[in-house]
Order: structure tokens, then C-alpha cells, then sequence
């Protein structure tokens, strides 16, 4: 088995890079199967998981040298990027900031639960195996618990709920308002059903596939109704707010494509929320008058005020964090032993068959050959928990949770 250091995560997040760095580095579920599938021919990574939201993007893998992988990993991932702008962990740093990541610790709004469908999409894009798999696994485990068992998801906000409470203030009231949702992916449909639920007047939702917008309108009720991409420039005039959440490498709306004099007549401004990674929104469309543009950094302000006020419930998640990577480790360590116990339990079968031969001269009976058995299986029982008790004592909980609190200290807060 190789050292626990060899399992090396490199990413960047809202904590050390902008969103016009971030979105440079997203990476497409096609893409990180490729990727993916290109660093394993090397021989240095073994298993490997590429999460990429529109708040990260980070690698996780299994290599044959640590510290070789890690420079592999962020020249394949980050190449030309900044240093502050990229993190690596090792190990159970590694274990721990995946373990906070499904926590939402991490996360841009804290304890926000779209992370855990996000971790189990990138698991079953991975390549994985023995290593990664049953690490992915109990991540996600401990996301769902920390949520059941913590306050950390009472009254959880996401991206989309942020957005839209930064647009209202410029836009006002929704109920007299009409927006554009472009977009029917989970965060679109999220946007949607946020402000259908806040009154909105009406609602037009587009998407590349018109019948995927259309399915989901009449879901939502009366008021939303769908039409095509063709439409955007004719739909964004007519709009009081356009909500942009599309996935692609080269911006939806330019201000080429708007009506420019329309909008700068606009005695209400058209306000824009862009909280697409890349950004979806050009970066021009923000210079035209009678347009107001949010992209997901200017959610930050907003995101503060609500995680000044949660710090507690974060602090219930610790206990919680610290236990599930002691039992991660010490199942790694009795997975080790599984050679030994194999070879443990062929000892015993074979001492039981010895011993029986000697005192009963091969003319056992039923009963003798019972007690045998159950003997045998009791002495392998103890032998078995002896081993399991020295797995747990590979690293105490006190000294985990003293590595975990430094591991914390030493994260960055989240860029402005």
C-alpha cells in the first residue's frame, strides 16, 4: 500500500482566485475524462477525481509519488496560473479539505447542499477504484450527516438564493417585475423556482434545448413560460432582470448582440446576474448604460453578512470532521493488514485440523469437530480485534484534531 502522502488533491476556489481567473480553469465533465484519462498512461496516477463547480475546480488522485504527482497534477490542471492562485493538500489534508468540501465548509455559501451532487457526478465521471471510490463514498456520507446532525443546513442558502437577493435590491419588488432565466440546468431551474416562489411576475425560461426549457415551464406553474436562444436579444430588452447559467467556453451575450439604444432609453436599468463559470456575460455588456451586470464575485459582500452570523454552526460540524477521517484512516490501515489475516485465518484452519487429528486420532465426532470450529472462530475474533484496535491507535483523535485546527488556520479567506 502506498504512503497516505501519495494521495495529493490541487485546485483553486473562490478562497484564492477571482472568477476571471477561475473561469479559465473550468473544466467541462468531457474534459476531465480526457484529462483524467491522459494522466493515467504516465504510470503516476493511479486513480484520479476532477471536481469542477462554478466555485472550483480541484484534482484528487491517487499517485505512485506524491510529490511528483502534485507538480504533474497543477501542470496539467493550472499551467501558467499563479502561485496564490492554486492550493494543494497531501494526505489527510487532502481527506480533511474533501471531508470540509461535502461539509459545504468550503463552499462560497456556507453549508449550501448542491456540493453533494456535485461530488457524487464527478465520482462516476472519475477514474477510480479501491482507493478513491470508498474515500468519495464516505465523503458524501459525511456531508449528508453533518447536515442531519448540525444546524450547519437549517435555512442553508445556495448561489442562486444570494444572486437573487443581490439582484432585488437593485431591481426591487419581483411581484411587478419580468425576468429571463437563461439556462434549465440545476442551477437555472433553481433561479427559476427561487423566484417563482418570490412572486415573480413573469417568467421567461430559455435553453439551448427549447424542449428542455418548455418541460420545465409548465412545471412551473402560469406565470414562466419558455422560448429559444434565438430570442435572447429581443427577451433582454423586454426584461427587468436576466439570470445567466449556461456551461461554455466562449460568452453567451456580448453587447453586440443587444439593443443598445433600447436599453440606454430604459427608465429601469436591465439588470444582469451572470453565475456562470466561465462567465457567460461579456465583460462589455457591463459598460452600456441602462445595464446594471453581477457576476458571482459581487456576491461576496452578501455571502459575509450570512456566514458572520453561521460561525456556530460550523464549529458543531469539527467534532464530527475530526471522527469520520479517524475512521477513514484506521479502515485504510486495517486494509493493510489483510494479507496478515488471510494468512491468519489459513493458520488457524489448518492448527484446528492438526490439533484434532492428535487428540481425537481422525475419529472426531460431530460434537468435537463443533467445538473445534467454534473455538477456532472465537481465538480468530480476538486476533481480528486486536488488529482493528491497533488500526484505530495508528493516530489518536486528540492529535488529529490539533492537525485539523492548524489545517484550518492556515486556509485563506475568500478572495474579494
Amino acid at each position: 500500500m502506498h504512503s497516505i502522502d501519495d494521495l495529493v488533491l490541487v485546485g483553486m476556489s473562490q478562497r484564492t482566485a477571482p472568477v476571471a481567473v477561475r473561469e479559465r480553469y473550468a473544466v467541462s465533465e468531457e474534459d476531465a475524462r480526457a484529462l483524467l484519462q491522459q494522466l493515467s498512461q504516465g504510470g503516476l496516477v493511479e486513480e484520479g477525481v476532477v471536481l469542477s463547480t462554478c466555485n472550483r475546480t480541484e484534482i484528487l488522485a491517487s499517485t505512485t509519488d506524491g510529490t511528483q504527482g502534485a507538480a504533474t497534477l497543477r501542470g496539467a490542471l493550472f499551467r501558467n496560473a499563479e502561485e496564490r492562485h492554486v492550493y494543494g493538500f497531501r494526505g489527510v489534508e487532502a481527506i480533511m479539505h474533501l471531508f470540509r468540501v461535502a461539509s459545504g465548509l468550503d463552499s462560497l455559501v456556507l453549508g449550501e447542499t448542491e456540493i453533494l451532487g456535485q461530488l457524487k457526478r464527478s465520482l462516476e465521471a472519475g477514474l477510480t477504484g479501491k482507493k478513491l471510490t470508498p474515500l468519495y463514498e464516505q465523503a458524501i456520507t459525511v456531508g449528508k450527516r453533518v447536515r442531519r446532525e448540525t444546524s450547519i443546513g437549517e435555512g442553508s442558502l445556495s448561489v442562486a438564493r444570494v444572486g437573487l437577493e443581490v439582484a432585488s435590491r437593485a431591481v426591487g419588488r419581483f411581484e411587478e417585475r419580468r425576468a429571463v432565466v437563461v439556462g434549465a440546468g440545476e442551477t437555472g431551474l433553481l433561479v427559476a423556482r427561487n423566484l417563482t416562489a418570490a412572486g415573480i411576475g413573469h417568467l421567461r425560461l430559455m435553453n439551448r434545448t427549447p424542449e428542455r426549457s418548455a418541460e420545465a415551464a409548465l412545471e412551473l406553474g402560469d406565470r414562466v413560460d419558455s422560448a429559444g436562444l434565438e430570442r435572447l436579444p429581443e427577451e433582454f430588452e423586454a426584461a427587468d432582470l436576466a439570470v445567466v447559467c449556461v456551461d461554455g467556453s466562449e460568452p453567451l451575450v456580448s453587447a453586440a448582440d443587444l439593443n443598445q439604444k433600447a436599453l440606454a432609453k430604459r427608465d429601469q436599468p436591465l439588470v444582469v446576474l451572470d453565475l456562470s463559470v466561465p462567465r457567460s456575460v461579456a465583460p462589455d455588456v457591463a459598460g452600456l448604460d441602462g445595464v446594471i451586470v453581477y457576476d458571482l464575485d459581487a456576491l461576496l459582500p452578501v455571502i459575509e453578512e450570512h456566514r458572520a452570523g453561521r460561525q456556530a454552526a460550523a464549529e458543531e460540524v469539527t467534532p464530527i470532521l475530526i471522527g469520520e477521517v479517524h475512521k477513514f484512516l484506521s479502515l485504510r490501515t486495517f486494509a493493510a493488514f489483510t494479507p496478515a489475516i488471510e494468512e491468519l485465518k489459513s493458520g488457524f484452519a489448518e492448527e484446528r485440523e492438526l490439533l484434532l487429528d492428535r487428540v481425537t486420532k481422525g475419529q472426531a465426532t460431530a460434537r468435537e469437530l463443533e467445538l473445534a470450529h467454534a473455538m477456532e472462530r472465537q481465538l480468530l475474533h480476538l486476533a481480528l480485534s486486536q488488529l482493528k484496535e491497533s488500526a484505530r491507535q495508528t493516530q489518536s483523535t486528540a492529535a488529529l484534531e490539533r492537525a485539523y485546527l492548524r489545517f484550518v488556520d492556515g486556509l485563506p479567506g475568500d478572495v474579494s
